[in-house]
């Protein structure tokens, strides 16, 4: 909605242009170090440059990092400053974060990666011969037409 300002002219309210911020209860995924694509919850910010989290599907003990390490999602949780281990688990658990974000493209993206990782020489092998084969398929129904 416009409102008219002293020129007569009309003047579009201020909205914030950004949506996700650092704050207590922001659930980030590491994206550096040992931690990486873990989920965490930001429990405690120490100073513009480093915050304290908690990490929600692991049993790490609560880190400093700092915010170049990690990535901010669409998910917050209600939990108080500092709030205490278990408490935040407990938060976590009851709004169904874990689940919420491994259902977005990201959290997608991140199963998929860890699985294709984990595959065996052998696996690829089988996986490889699979891809040939449809390949094989795709050319021959292609080539009818």
């Amino acid at each position: 909605m416009d409102y008219p300002n002293r020129h007569n002219r009309l003047v579009r309210p201020f909205v914030m242009p950004y949506t996700q911020f650092v704050e207590v209860g922001r659930i980030v995924v590491i994206c550096l170090g040992q931690q990486i694509d873990k989920l965490a919850v930001i429990v405690d910010i120490v100073d513009d440059k480093r915050v304290v989290v908690d990490f929600v599907d692991c049993e790490e003990p609560r880190q400093t990092i700092p915010i170049k390490r990690f990535k901010l999602t669409d998910f917050t949780v209600k939990i108080v400053r500092a709030a205490a281990t278990q408490a935040v688990k407990e938060a976590v658990k009851a709004e169904g974060i874990s689940k919420k974000f491994f259902e977005t493209k990201w959290g997608q993206r991140i199963l998929r990666n860890h699985a294709q990782s984990n595959l065996t020489d052998f696996s690829r092998f089988k996986h490889e011969r699979l891809v040939l084969k449809r390949e094989e398929i795709v050319a021959k129904e292609l080539a009818k037409h």
